[in-house]
C-alpha cells in the first residue's frame, strides 16, 4: 500500500507512485498545493477515461445521459410499484443470445414481472420539430435486433424514450411506445430514412409517462 500523486506538469496531468508521502520530495518540484493524493496499491494505477477500453464510452455526454435515463426509469418504476428487474447487458451475457451467425439479437434493458414479463428498452434521444410535429430517430438495426429476440422468446418490448435535452432537469419528459407499433406503422406514419438508416417516428404515436405500462399491469387493483 502506498500513494499516487496526481499533479499537472506542463498543463498535462501526470502521476507517480510512492511508498511514503514523504518520498514526494524526490519527485515533485514547485507549487504542489493542487496535488491530489490517492491512497492505494501500485496496481490501482490512475487512468484516463479516453484510454480505457472498458470506460471510454463515459467520455460521451449522450452515453452518460443514456445511463442516467435508465436509472431514472428504474427508480420511478419502483416508486410506482412495478416489479422491475435489470437484464444483463455485458458481453458474456450477450454471447448467450447471439447463437446464430446469420443475424444479431438483443435483449431489452429491463423486464417488468408484474406486467406479463414485458421488456422495456430505455432510450435517450433527441427530438426534432419538423412541420410543427415532433419526431425522434431510432436506428433500424436496433429495432431489428430487439424484434428478432422477441420472435425467439415470444415477448413484447416497449421503448421508454427520454429527451436528451431535458433528461438532466427536473422537468424531464418520458414517452413510451411498443416496438410492434413502430413496425406496424412503417411506411405510414413511420418513415425509414435511407440517409441515417433510422426509423423516423412521430411523437404522437407514443404515450406519456407510464400509461402504457399501466395497461399491462397484472392485478391492478393490488397497486
Amino acid at each position: 500500500m502506498g500513494f499516487y500523486l496526481i499533479n499537472n506538469r506542463e498543463n498535462k496531468p501526470s502521476f507517480i507512485f510512492v511508498d511514503k508521502l514523504e518520498d514526494l520530495i524526490y519527485h515533485v518540484e514547485g507549487n504542489i498545493d493542487d496535488t491530489v493524493i490517492v491512497k492505494g496499491s501500485r496496481e490501482s494505477k490512475p487512468f484516463f477515461l479516453k484510454d480505457s477500453n472498458d470506460y471510454k464510452n463515459l467520455c460521451d455526454q449522450k452515453y452518460r445521459n443514456g445511463l442516467l435515463a435508465q436509472e431514472i426509469f428504474k427508480n420511478i418504476a419502483r416508486e410506482r410499484r412495478f416489479m422491475i428487474e435489470s437484464i444483463p447487458q455485458d458481453i458474456d451475457s450477450f454471447s448467450v443470445y447471439n447463437i446464430l451467425d446469420s443475424f444479431t439479437i438483443k435483449r431489452a434493458d429491463f423486464v417488468i414481472k408484474n406486467c406479463r414479463n414485458i421488456e422495456v428498452d430505455v432510450k435517450c434521444l433527441s427530438f426534432y420539430l419538423i412541420n410543427d410535429k415532433k419526431y425522434f430517430y431510432i436506428r433500424y438495426s436496433e429495432i431489428m435486433k430487439l424484434e428478432r429476440m422477441n420472435s425467439l422468446i415470444e415477448k413484447n418490448t416497449i421503448l421508454a424514450i427520454f429527451d436528451q435535452n431535458t433528461v438532466r432537469g427536473q422537468d424531464f419528459s418520458l414517452n413510451m411506445i411498443e416496438l410492434k407499433t413502430i413496425l406496424k406503422e412503417n411506411n405510414r406514419c413511420v418513415v425509414y430514412d435511407q440517409k441515417t438508416k433510422c426509423f423516423k417516428v412521430p411523437l404522437h404515436l407514443t404515450t406519456n409517462g407510464f400509461d402504457l405500462l399501466e395497461e399491462y399491469r397484472i392485478n391492478r387493483e393490488l397497486y
